[in-house]
């Protein structure tokens, strides 16, 4: 059996830019949270980094990755014991 998969390039829609934090007024909102207008400024910079270097923009994974960071941080100074 022969499977043919057939592409159609005219229906491929072009892939629009992700919204960034602060084109999004009601990001923190879903969320849940509540985000000060500095700290989203932070967040959207953060994002045009990323998108620039082809990571994740999404705000679950800047807060991922700050949370180890500071995590590694603490460690680094003593202040909690890493894994072992």
């Amino acid at each position: 059996m022969l499977l043919v998969l057939v592409v159609f390039p005219a229906r491929i829609k072009p892939i629009a830019p992700a919204e960034m934090a602060h084109d999004h007024p009601d990001a923190p909102k879903q969320f849940g949270i509540r985000i000060s207008d500095d700290t989203m400024e932070l967040v959207s910079a953060i994002q045009e980094f990323r998108q620039r270097t082809n990571q994740p923009i999404t705000l679950a994974a800047i807060v991922e990755d700050a949370i180890q960071c500071h995590y590694n941080r603490l460690v680094s100074e003593g202040a909690i014991y890493g894994e072992k």
